[in-house]
């Protein structure tokens, strides 16, 4: 019983990281969405990007508010404050776009990661049927990820093709 009680305040810490995750992925696109705009197909996955984390965030209030409890405020507002300095770290770099897709990949592959150990979390935890929602969530992370490794060859010429201009 105390093992079960142990995964289970893991398991909701996890959420609330997660959470936090999905807050800042939100705040860093929307600073960074006006500097993508002369990357048409960059700036409309960056946007459903915006839409999504705030779906999968909706997605981990409801199984936060499932077991009784919520999001970390004090999370909240530390991400949201490293989501305002992000936005602004490569700003200003001649190759910033490079910079924050790059920074991009690297984040999807631990959105992946952190899902992946919330799965695995639920089960220890006894909450088997919260599995769906976060697969979805980690499904939806993997396509952007793909999407990003893939599409980096074309975004580098096409960042190449600005820098011409």
């Amino acid at each position: 019983m105390k093992d079960a009680r142990v995964a289970l305040e893991v398991y909701l810490t996890g959420l609330r990281n997660q959470h936090a995750v999905e807050t800042q992925v939100i705040g860093t696109v929307q600073n960074e969405l006006a500097r993508m705009e002369p990357y048409p197909e960059l700036y409309a996955k960056m946007r459903a990007e915006k839409e999504r984390s705030t779906t999968q965030a909706a997605r981990l209030d409801d199984l936060l508010a499932k077991h009784g409890t919520g999001k970390s405020l004090a999370k909240e507002m530390v991400t949201g404050a490293v989501a305002t300095v992000a936005g602004f770290a490569h700003s200003g770099a001649d190759d910033e776009v490079l910079k924050n897709v790059l920074a991009a990949i690297g984040l999807k592959a631990y959105e992946i990661g952190s899902y992946k150990m919330l799965i695995a979390l639920a089960d220890a935890a006894g909450a088997p049927e919260d599995k769906s929602l976060l697969e979805q969530s980690m499904k939806e992370e993997q396509e952007m990820g793909d999407w990003l490794g893939e599409h980096l060859p074309m975004l580098v010429h096409a960042y190449l093709g600005q820098r011409s201009a």
